[in-house]
């Protein structure tokens, strides 16, 4: 596609490269934190991206829809001749945060809107930019574009070196890491473009493993349908899937920037409009199910998060309590349930209240399918009376199963020590079974084994008993003799149902080979949770048993081991005779 060229401002390349500088330097002064200039020229390698996108339905539906105008650069029907990024870098880090406590449980807003709305602060720095250059060159032609212009920020902003495009889809600014925010400028003079920076994320995958919902499908590449900083702005029904990975977010989600290592110890303070007010970006959740329209806007219009409106915060603050089990919250939910207008907040109300449980929980869910008539919000409704009369049946049966563990008084865990080629080993069982290994004697862990039996056991009392372990030793002591591979004994694994998980899945990894933690998380399943599936492994209670030393890096380096990695080359040496 051809476009008009735009006439040229009058004036010498000198002239241009002088202007330049000048215009660096009044950056600052400008509330800009920092200035790249780029070519005009068509981003057509863009273009093959934004229509695979399309295809796949990564679209948010937020984005510009004509894709030519996005590949295009325009400056009033014609090209323009350079174009000009800005980025204004905002704070990630909140003075004296309010906690969230028992009763009074709060939300938080992601740090993009946490101070005035950045299309204003965007804006106004645009439009001191414009004046200095009108100023200066009188017949210049300028248009200012802030985040719902027709041209991709990011791609603006890597062309003209402000930073690059990270595997998260954020721009990363060398020096002021992804805490920006971006706007850029086309103008009809000929400036000198900058550089682009050829830094990059290298092998680094935190930000795809962290991802709550796994909307980075692939280094740069973000299903907007599945991000949940989109997923908070939507104002319809939300999958259960998304609102358990909501948690207490009401707008924005900022996981796959805090885990960026570019952002380590990054802060940006010095724009007093962007400062959070610790009440307006972390509220509590219940008074913002009372606001009214007007109560909403003078609250929350000065911020970016109030564009779509109070639905959606409000939607989100019912997800948020009820993925806090607020039991407190119960009355006015079960107020939403039965007499909001909206059936998206009653409908999630269902939802939240099947999560909190409990009588009263169970009595609106039966009032509520009596009344409602809207056909999602009665399946929504149906979903929840089935998972609150699966939470009464557990509770009675653990009732029951603790009445029995109290009348048998503290759980007993047997414990022994064995020298080992590696070391003293501590061997721990239940009578259900082997439920630790310990590298170091039993007067070493003894903090930390009474620490694990209060989260995981309850009531107990360690006994040596040598015996209790015997099979264990013996099957251990062949296994150190290189006439073991396999393990034939009774576990008693305490951990979360994921923890579990991925433990019996480095049971698996065959004698002698080694696996990586993506291979571990594709084998259960759980692809972008590396990261995850890393803390998971570290915490491993049966080493050796379940064969975590046969885990490296992604590079097939050594990473961490609790027994100290020589004693895991040590075991892996074992393994290869």
């Amino acid at each position: 596609m051809q476009r008009e060229l735009t006439r040229t401002a009058t004036g010498t390349a000198s002239t241009w490269a002088s202007l330049k500088q000048e215009i660096i330097e009044a950056a600052p002064g400008l509330g800009i934190d920092s200035i790249g200039f780029a070519s005009a020229d068509p981003f057509l390698s863009l273009k093959a991206i934004l229509e695979e996108h399309r295809a796949k339905g990564y679209e948010s539906g937020f984005e510009e829809p004509d894709i030519d105008k996005r590949i295009y650069p325009e400056l009033y029907g014609s090209q323009p001749a350079s174009l000009i990024a800005i980025a204004v870098a905002y704070p990630s880090k909140m003075k004296d945060p309010p906690k969230s406590d028992k009763g009074k449980y709060r939300g938080i807003l992601a740090r993009s809107a946490w101070g005035k709305d950045y299309h204003l602060v965007l804006r106004e720095a645009m439009e001191k930019l414009e004046a200095f250059i009108s100023e200066r060159v009188p017949d210049a032609m300028l248009k200012s574009m802030v985040d719902t212009g027709e041209l991709s920020d990011r791609a603006v902003a890597e062309r003209a070196g402000i930073g690059f495009s990270g595997k998260n889809t954020m721009m990363i600014s060398p020096k002021l890491g992804s805490w920006i925010y971006l706007g850029e400028l086309l103008t009809n003079i000929p400036f000198q473009p900058d550089e682009p920076i050829t830094d990059g994320c290298g092998e680094c995958t935190k930000c795809l493993d962290a991802c709550p919902t796994g909307a980075l499908v692939g280094p740069g590449q973000l299903n907007a349908q599945r991000c949940v900083s989109f997923l908070t702005q939507t104002k319809g029904f939300l999958d259960e899937e998304f609102m358990l990975k909501i948690g207490n977010r009401l707008y924005g989600c900022d996981t796959c920037q805090i885990v960026c290592p570019k952002n380590r110890g990054l802060n940006w303070d010095h724009h007093p409009e962007l400062t959070p007010d610790p009440e307006i970006v972390k509220p509590l959740l219940l008074p913002l199910l009372d606001l009214s329209n007007r109560e909403f806007k003078d609250r929350f219009g000065q911020s970016a998060a109030a564009w779509r409106g109070k639905k959606p915060i409000q939607r989100n603050a019912v997800i948020g309590l009820g993925n806090f089990k607020d039991v407190s919250a119960v009355p006015k939910l079960t107020e939403i349930l039965l007499d909001d207008p909206r059936p998206e907040l009653r409908g999630t109300a269902a939802w939240a209240l099947s999560r909190i449980g409990g009588e009263n929980a169970m009595t609106a869910i039966k009032q509520a399918s009596e009344k409602e008539q809207h056909e999602q919000v009665r399946e929504m409704i149906a979903q929840a009376h089935s998972k609150l009369e699966e939470q009464e049946q557990a509770e009675l049966q653990a009732s029951s199963e603790l009445k029995t563990e109290d009348s048998q008084g503290p759980t007993t865990i047997y414990y022994d020590e064995m020298e080992t080629p590696v070391g003293t080993l501590t061997l721990c069982a239940t009578d259900r079974g082997l439920c630790r290994i310990d590298y170091g004697s039993f007067y070493a862990k003894e903090a930390l084994l009474q620490q694990w039996a209060r989260t995981w056991v309850g009531e107990y009392v360690y006994v040596q008993e040598p015996e209790k372990l015997r099979e264990v030793a013996e099957q251990l002591r062949e296994y150190f003799a290189g006439e073991r591979r396999e393990f034939s004994i009774a576990y008693d694994l305490r951990g979360t149902p994921f923890q579990e998980q991925v433990w019996r899945a480095l049971q698996k990894i065959p004698y002698g080979q080694s696996v990586s933690y993506q291979d571990i998380a594709e084998s259960i399943g759980r692809a972008k949770a590396v990261r995850a599936v890393g803390g998971a492994n570290n915490k491993n209670p049966l080493p050796i048993l379940f064969p975590c030393h046969r885990v490296s890096g992604a590079n097939g380096s050594l990473v961490g081991y609790a027994g100290g990695l020589p004693v895991k080359m040590k075991l892996l040496e074992l393994e290869k005779e």
